[in-house]
Order: structure tokens, then sequence, then C-alpha cells
């Protein structure tokens, strides 16, 4: 008989990162209004790469906020000025062309810190 198959569990968010979620999403609400009527921004920031590639098409899919400067490079989740709205799509889109994404001022590195 074989064995089950061992499946690794998520360790719960610590009490902070719960908090800090919290203070996020009040905070996201506060400036960019009910989630069910945000829109996508990156059209916005496309005039700013002549030539941006057709690739970076139509938006769709869910919008969320996407940091400008990354967690992982010392940006904030809750500080409004570093959090735009993509769709999905133009998130993962930014995160593939990460070039042309600091281009456009949608990525910057922990040293364009501000």
């Amino acid at each position: 008989m074989e064995e089950p198959v061992k499946r690794s569990r998520l360790h719960p968010a610590s009490a902070n990162r719960v908090a800090e979620n919290a203070l996020r999403r009040e905070r996201m609400l506060g400036h960019f209004g009910e989630r069910d009527e945000w829109a996508c921004q990156f059209a916005e920031f496309r005039e700013r790469v002549p030539l941006l590639p057709i690739a970076a098409g139509p938006c769709f899919a869910e919008v969320h906020g996407h940091e400008i400067l990354k967690r992982s490079r010392g940006g904030s989740i809750t500080d409004i000025s570093n959090i735009i709205l993509l769709c999905n799509f133009h998130n993962c889109w930014l995160e593939d062309h990460p070039h042309l994404a600091a281009e456009l001022g949608l990525a910057k590195h922990s040293w364009e810190q501000s």
C-alpha cells in the first residue's frame, strides 16, 4: 500500500502581517474607492515609452494594487504613493519586462527609494 503524500502547509500570517494587510486594504479603499470600481492604470503610463510593444495589450482579469518599489526591495505595501492599480495581465507583463517597467516608472530598484 502506498504511503499518503505529505503536503506542505502554509504558516499562518503573523499578527503584524495581518495588521499591515488590513491597513493596506483600508488605505487603498480610501484612495481608490470601492474595489468593484477599480480600473487598471497602465494606460496612463503607456505614453512614457515610445514604440511600446503591442504585447502590452488590453486590460483583462482582476485589478490589484501593484507596488512600484517591491516589498523585497524595501518598499512599503501601505504607502499609497507606492501603489498603483493594475490588472493581472499588465502586472504580469511588467514582471516579464523589468527594463520597460522601470522606463515607465512602474518599477524601481532598492537604490531608487525616495
